[in-house]
């Protein structure tokens, strides 16, 4: 049985939004695509360049050439962004679970409510028609109110269990927006 009422009071660190973060970029979004293509056609390329080293002058050349921009930029993409998301964590301070917001769910249509304690947020309100997804991950549910913005419910936040949250999410999406 679900209860008529939830509230989350989010407390985010370091791993939660770590965690958050790759999810977002490399599963939701796949972005991991764009980098792995580009790797791939620079090593056909540098194949292409080393099975012709006796036809063409410097094709050795080329080929490393191929090889080391097609390994080397992908990988500094994949540092540079995992360096990012440390360095917005510790600019965000969450070294130790720090309340961000509080996320109260009811039945009504305009039934989510989230709150910023600091004030810089205010107070947002959205109706469950207007929710874009949520998706449940081992420790977290992320509750997508736009594509671009996403709230945590972390597990073991809420008055009520996680699988009660998701029963309750459940209850009040279409199926086509809830993603395990």
């Amino acid at each position: 049985m679900t209860p008529d009422s939830i509230t989350i009071s989010s407390r985010i660190d370091t791993k939660l939004f770590q965690d958050f973060a790759l999810f977002d970029t490399f599963t939701r979004q796949k972005r991991y695509r764009s980098p792995l293509i580009f790797a791939g056609i620079m090593l056909v390329f540098s194949c292409i360049c080393f099975a012709m080293k006796n036809a063409a002058n410097q094709a050795v050349l080329l080929g490393g050439v191929l090889l080391g921009i097609g390994v080397l930029l992908p990988v500094f993409y994949f540092g540079n962004y995992f360096y990012s998301i440390r360095q917005q964590a510790k600019k965000m301070k969450l070294d130790k679970p720090k309340h961000v917001y509080t996320v109260s769910l009811t039945s009504a249509a305009d039934g989510i409510t989230i709150v910023s304690p600091t004030g810089e947020g205010g107070t947002l309100r959205q109706n469950w028609s207007d929710l874009f997804a949520a998706y449940r991950r081992k420790g977290c549910i992320y509750l997508f109110v736009t594509p671009q913005r996403a709230f945590l419910l972390p597990d073991g936040q809420a008055n009520a269990t996680p699988d009660e949250l998701w029963a309750f999410l459940q209850s009040h999406m279409p199926p086509e927006k809830l993603f395990v």
